[in-house]
């Protein structure tokens, strides 16, 4: 006696739509994942060889210099100080063209020529940035070391290091220091951890030679934004020396000022953790 079979109802359309969904789902779980870094360019501190990398890095430290004097210009424009002294001489020209002609018109072109002047003022303060950038060449560079940051094939970052040898803390015949001429970030890539990525190379380097120590050199410029550079351009302007003035008086350098202490604070962090640290007695 065969045994009836019952025929099966074919699915309905809401059971192959699941099913459908299902299956994408088992697909995906079993497809590899993709690397979200598939794509990004390689960031890599190294000392340069190159006369590319060292190229680059010299038009960024000429770059970063330039872009000082625009915060040079700001901290003229925003001191308080100088907004006092701008609007009471505004007041005091517009009082005086109205009370004389009671003309609002030719007030207020006083008042826009007064401004314009005083910005001429300021830029002519701050013009000095401008000739230090440009003495930024291979004979201001010499025979210091390069480290550069790159990120994919653009330098972001370089600190130019010079190694001095001499007669050391230490009363050896020859010890190694490193003096730091030059410390800068491109703007976009700043307060990111390159800066200390570049300085951490650096004492790096100076433990690999063997130097007694790494530091700023006294005639360095004053950071902007992890930013340092050392120039002397004629006997009377030694920038940013500490027993020198700089291109605008101390009174509008707070920004650089706090900038230049946390680069040294930094370096002096790192060579503190370096584990070829120097014991002094």
């Amino acid at each position: 006696m065969r045994a009836s079979t019952a025929s099966l109802p074919p699915p309905s359309p809401l059971s192959q739509a699941v099913d459908s969904v299902m299956g994408d789902m088992d697909d995906e779980d079993t497809a590899p994942v993709e690397d979200p870094l598939v794509g990004i360019p390689e960031l890599k501190t190294y000392t340069a060889k190159s006369e590319e990398d060292k190229i680059a890095a010299l038009k960024l430290t000429a770059d970063s210099i330039a872009q000082m004097r625009q915060t040079a210009n700001n901290a003229l424009i925003t001191h308080p100080l100088n907004m006092a002294i701008a609007v009471a001489i505004l007041a005091l020209v517009a009082r005086f063209t109205y009370e004389s002609r009671q003309d609002i018109y030719l007030a207020g072109t006083s008042g826009a020529g007064i401004v314009m002047t005083m910005l001429a003022a300021f830029r002519f303060m701050t013009k000095e940035y401008l000739f230090a950038a440009e003495a930024i060449n291979w004979d201001w560079l010499g025979d210091a070391n390069v480290i550069v940051t790159k990120f994919g094939e653009e330098v972001i970052g370089t600190v130019i290091v010079e190694w001095i040898s001499g007669e050391g803390r230490t009363k050896r015949k020859k010890a190694w220091r490193g003096e730091i001429r030059a410390y800068t970030v491109r703007l976009k890539y700043r307060n990111k951890g390159v800066g200390s990525a570049l300085l951490e190379e650096a004492v790096k380097e100076a433990r690999k030679k063997g130097a007694e120590t790494i530091e700023f050199a006294d005639d360095h410029a004053s950071k902007s934004d992890c930013c340092c550079f050392g120039w002397n351009l004629n006997p009377t302007l030694t920038l940013f020396r500490e027993d020198s003035q700089r291109v605008l008086p101390s009174l509008y350098n707070a920004s650089f000022d706090k900038r230049e202490q946390r680069s040294r604070e930094l370096l002096q962090d790192l060579l503190e953790a370096s584990p070829g640290k120097s014991k002094r007695k």
